[in-house]
């Protein structure tokens, strides 16, 4: 991975230790909606108690699914630097099909370290539980006027 001025980060560490801000600029041009920082925060506490729950899913094949076959409902978390692409691009238009809410967080390394997985994780869909349902409605009432940005219901597929 490279800086704004094309010098090579040397390791993880170093992309670890950057403010939010900075990681958005590695972010990918289709990356919208971009959650905020305050938000993304959230998002990956929200993530780690689903974890511990076993409330996630990751991968793009069983994220699919759930959704596509198995009717699931909660909110997916895709990473705006996740490279190639092409491999989570058609992931939104799924998640507006479906009437998910979804929204993209600057580094697909920080999503991995909330669901304590090594390495780099483009994406994860977390469902709701009794466990940490109110960090679950507290999400969806500090998204409010996001709400609307995670979920674009005016974009349907025909």
């Amino acid at each position: 991975m490279t800086d704004s001025n094309g010098d090579v980060l040397e390791n993880n560490g170093d992309y670890a230790s950057l403010p939010y801000e900075e990681k958005a600029k590695y972010c990918n041009a289709i990356a919208q909606p971009m959650a905020p920082a305050k938000l993304a925060k959230r998002l990956f506490k929200l993530t780690r108690k689903a974890k511990r729950n076993k409330k996630t899913d990751s991968g793009v094949k069983s994220i699919l699914k759930a959704i596509e076959k198995k009717k699931a409902s909660g909110i997916l978390i895709l990473a705006g630097d996740a490279s190639p692409m092409d491999a989570i691009a058609h992931i939104p238009i799924v998640c507006e099909e479906f009437n998910i809410p979804y929204c993209y967080v600057p580094s697909r390394m920080d999503i991995a370290a909330s669901t304590g997985t090594v390495g780099s994780l483009p994406v994860v869909f977390i469902s709701r539980s009794d466990e940490y349902g109110d960090l679950y409605d507290k999400w969806e009432e500090s998204a409010g006027v996001p709400h609307d940005f995670v979920v674009r219901k005016e974009r349907r597929l025909k």
